[in-house]
């Protein structure tokens, strides 16, 4: 992550405070604190810091297309070219209609490239603070909410598109769009806890990142996006089926493709894995949170 002077100036001005300033507030982590105490005085402060969050992604989508002629279209036509090659290839291959398989691939592509920018992105997060972090107390989280922040913000604006792109091909859409929001706040949910984790793992051991980048390339093939989980032969299923990332997928499948609202076990799933991931972030910054800043 990049820190621009406009955004290092916004959180000094909500985060410039003595040491004994933020002792009398409980800002900083006494000896023994419960695991309820820590998420109350984590959320106190990045209540503190709510305009600088939204400098830090505003300006983070800036620089990401700046000097771009086509600007954010860009965040449409990476994936849009990746769904027209391999919708080209894996429709002959399947034999289904290129629409359809298309709009198929697209819904699996943008949760991809959310969960996948995020995880990586957010996994150096704190990393790429470092400077910042040894100037300033800032709670760690922020780092890595601001990385899911900007990814979160991007793959909303992809998803509006696709849904003019899905009734340009002549898809109908339904009811159950009215359910993505959740769908939507159910992967932010996995994937700020995954880039919590990562990012506090990467200050100790520093290739995780390259690690976990491998990993999820491997992952890709694991998750029905290029092709259809009915080719797949019954007695595979259970390993796409042990694969947490299938179920946000899916989700996401079933409200645009298939135009169903999803059934309980599809959301209590991708949720339990969300609040699991989500404890074990907040749990390992727990542990490690007056720490991080000699790992630096």
């Amino acid at each position: 992550m990049v820190l621009s002077q406009e955004n290092s100036s916004n959180i000094n001005a909500s985060a410039n405070l003595s040491a004994e300033e933020l002792i009398a507030q409980n800002l900083i982590k006494p000896k023994s604190e419960s695991f309820i105490n820590f998420l109350k005085r984590s959320l106190f402060e990045l209540s503190n810091l709510k305009f600088a969050l939204t400098s830090f992604v505003v300006n983070s989508l800036r620089r990401r297309y700046r000097r771009s002629v086509l600007g954010f279209a860009w965040s449409l036509l990476n994936p849009l070219t990746t769904m027209v090659v391999m919708t080209t290839v894996f429709s002959l291959l399947f034999h289904n209609n290129p629409k359809e398989f298309g709009i198929y691939i697209f819904t699996g592509i943008l949760p991809w490239s959310f969960l996948l920018d995020s995880i990586t992105g957010g996994s150096l997060s704190l990393v790429d603070a470092e400077g910042f972090l040894k100037k300033v107390y800032i709670p760690k989280l922020f780092f890595p909410l601001v990385i899911v922040s900007t990814e979160a913000v991007n793959f909303i604006f992809s998803l509006s598109s696709l849904m003019f792109l899905a009734l340009a091909l002549g898809m109908h859409l339904s009811f159950s769009l009215l359910t993505l929001p959740l769908a939507i706040a159910i992967l932010y949910a996995f994937n700020l806890g995954s880039a919590l984790f990562l990012a506090i793992s990467t200050v100790y051991f520093r290739d995780l990142t390259h690690i976990t980048r491998q990993l999820l390339q491997a992952f890709f093939y694991l998750v029905p996006i290029c092709y259809p989980l009915n080719v797949v032969p019954p007695k595979y299923l259970f390993l796409f089926k042990l694969n947490p990332f299938y179920y946000f997928i899916n989700l996401f499948r079933i409200i645009i493709c298939d135009g169903h609202f999803p059934q309980a076990k599809d959301w209590l799933i991708p949720s339990a894995i969300a609040v699991i991931v989500l404890f074990m972030g907040f749990s390992l910054l727990k542990k490690t949170e007056s720490d991080i800043i000699f790992r630096l």
